[in-house]
């Protein structure tokens, strides 16, 4: 029904905003990683409207593709556009789809609200939705470059693995990042040889 909606941004919650158009306020709902992209009085978003009987809501989004990959993931069944918005909340268009390709269950689980099953069968349901979508587009609508996000996630994937592995010798609720930086992680091409640098370093405390 909408394309997009561009007026002044006159109300700006962590969940949704107001964009005022010819004196008229629409109420549209957000992701985290929209909400950080608005910086300017006037603001232009993507729209999804979702219509029911009891129900008639605008999502709105920065760029074209975040909306592509809501669309995506409501299309799934048992996911509504709230799980929808709290899968675009926690990772970013890029990281959904490097998750999606490389079947990575349980980082997905962070997802508040999304279990294992849950995750394993949603990406299931998603990979040959992914595959539809542009990602060189996601490059283009300003989000970021695919390469530095292939990095940032390649990252938060061994940053989990080595947080199971400290876990699996004993060290409960291992915090990784009091013993290595995101930069540092994303120069280890084993989970073996970061696991090694991070237990020399516990050891000379």
């Amino acid at each position: 029904m909408f394309e997009y909606i561009r007026g002044e941004l006159t109300v700006k919650k962590i969940d949704y905003v107001a964009l005022e158009v010819n004196g008229i306020a629409y109420k549209i709902f957000i992701s985290l990683k929209t909400y950080d992209m608005l910086t300017e009085d006037t603001e232009k978003l993507f729209i999804y409207t979702n219509v029911k009987e009891d129900d008639f809501s605008l999502y709105g989004f920065k760029t074209e593709s975040e909306r592509e990959l809501f669309k995506a993931l409501v299309s799934i069944s048992g996911v509504g556009p709230k799980l929808g918005l709290a899968i675009l909340s926690t990772f970013n268009t890029q990281e959904v789809i490097d998750i999606v390709i490389e079947e990575n269950a349980k980082l997905l689980v962070r997802v508040p609200g999304l279990g294992q099953k849950k995750a394993q069968k949603l990406i299931v349901d998603l990979k040959d939705k992914v595959k539809k979508l542009n990602v060189i587009g996601i490059a283009q609508d300003g989000s970021h470059d695919t390469a530095s996000s292939v990095s940032s996630t390649k990252a938060l994937i061994m940053k989990e693995d080595l947080k199971l592995a400290l876990e699996s010798l004993g060290y409960s609720n291992a915090d990784v990042s009091k013993w290595i930086k995101d930069e540092e992680i994303e120069k280890y091409e084993r989970v073996e040889d970061a696991i090694r640098d991070i237990l020399k370093k516990i050891q000379s405390k």
